[in-house]
C-alpha cells in the first residue's frame, strides 16, 4: 500500500536503545570495513534529539557516494514496548552534507508517527537537494546495501534497513496509480542514478 505522508518543520526522534544503535553502528563497520564511519546526532529549530542519530559512511575513494543511515528509529522508545521488527532508513548523497541528516530527521519523525513501510512516500515539501526536482522519498528495499546488510538481527527483534530514495512527484503519482514494481522497472530501465540531484524523471 502507497501512503502519502505530509512535510514538517519540527522533527524529534525516539529515545533509542544504547546496545541496539551499538550494534547498528558495528553492523555498518563490519559492512563497510576500512570505510570511515562517523556518528552524527541531528538539531532542529524545535528541540533536540540526543539519542536518535545519523551513521555518515563516507565513500572510499575520491568522487565516492556518502552513505546515510539513522540509527534509532528502529529500537523501543522512552515508555514503549520493543516490537519484533523495526527499520532504520538509508539515504545516499553525491557530496557531505547535513541536508541527509535533516531529511532523515523526517523520516524517522514520520516513522515514529505512523510506521513507514517499503512503498511509502514521504513528502519533503521542497527539493531534497538545492536543483533537484525530486521532493518525495520512497521508501524502498535497500537494493544498494549487500544482501547480508538488509536485516540486523537483535535480542528480541529484528532490525530491517529501508532505503529511501528521492522521487519526483510524477514518479509520486505513477507510483500510486500503478504500483511500486511498476515504478521500479522503470527506474532499472531509465538505469537510474538515484544520488543524482540534477536527475531527471522517469516518467512524464
Amino acid at each position: 500500500m502507497l501512503t502519502d505522508f505530509g512535510s514538517v518543520s519540527g522533527v524529534v526522534g525516539p529515545v533509542a536503545d544504547v546496545d541496539g544503535q551499538s550494534a547498528i553502528e558495528a553492523h555498518l563497520r563490519h559492512g563497510f570495513p576500512g570505510q570511515r564511519v562517523v556518528v552524527q546526532g541531528w538539531r532542529t529549530d524545535a528541540m533536540s534529539a540526543p539519542h536518535v542519530r545519523v551513521l555518515r559512511v563516507d565513500p572510499e575513494t575520491r568522487g565516492g557516494l556518502w552513505l546515510h543511515v539513522s540509527s534509532g528509529a528502529s529500537l523501543p522508545t522512552g515508555g514503549s514496548a520493543a516490537g519484533a521488527r523495526g527499520s532504520e532508513f538509508v539515504l545516499v548523497t553525491p557530496f557531505k552534507t547535513l541536508r541527509a541528516v535533516e531529511l532523515l530527521a523526517m523520516v524517522v519523525y514520520f516513522h515514529g508517527v505512523q510506521a513507514l513501510s517499503v512503498g511509502d512516500i514521504v513528502s519533503v515539501g521542497e527539493p531534497w537537494l538545492p536543483g533537484s526536482i525530486c521532493g518525495h522519498l520512497l521508501v524502498s528495499n535497500p537494493y544498494l546495501l549487500a544482501d547480508e546488510l538488509w536485516e540486523l538481527p537483535l535480542p528480541g527483534r529484528t532490525v530491517h534497513f529501508r532505503w529511501v530514495i528521492p522521487i519526483t512527484a510524477e514518479e509520486r503519482a505513477y507510483a500510486t496509480e500503478r504500483g511500486l514494481d511498476a515504478l521500479e522497472q522503470r527506474f532499472e530501465e531509465a538505469g537510474l542514478e538515484y544520488w543524482d540531484p540534477h536527475r531527471a524523471s522517469v516518467v512524464w
